[in-house]
């Protein structure tokens, strides 16, 4: 009985652990479609999601995107609106993340609500 109650507080723990945020950290603030166009533009960006495996995440200035996630990887247009970078690749529907800025690292929320840190390569 011992050691299934061991099992389960350790079961519970990972669980608990593994749950991805949702929130943006505190005091992010949001960017004008600007400051995010300036933000990505001609830059590499890898997100590690709390599942699943990482992502890059290339947004080229002449307005073209390239995201690689394991085996799979597309390509396609990207703009901004608000704080709102939106894309619309060839395999992948067109859809739009919101995201905040805090000092100096973009943060992304993606459709099902988790928040990725996007990290410069």
């Amino acid at each position: 009985m011992k050691s299934m109650l061991i099992f389960i507080l350790a079961f519970t723990s990972l669980a608990i652990a593994q749950q991805p945020p949702t929130d943006f950290p505190e005091g992010s603030i949001p960017l004008t479609a600007e400051e995010l166009k300036s933000a990505v533009a001609d830059k590499v960006f890898t997100a590690q999601p709390v599942s699943g495996t990482a992502w890059r995440l290339q947004y080229n200035r002449s307005g073209y995107f390239f995201v690689n996630v394991g085996s799979f990887s597309d390509s396609g247009k990207w703009s901004t609106k608000d704080s709102t970078l939106c894309t619309e690749g060839r395999q992948v529907k067109y859809f739009c993340n919101e995201f905040r800025i805090k000092d100096g690292t973009l943060y992304m929320k993606r459709e099902n609500g988790e928040v990725l840190q996007m990290v410069l390569k």
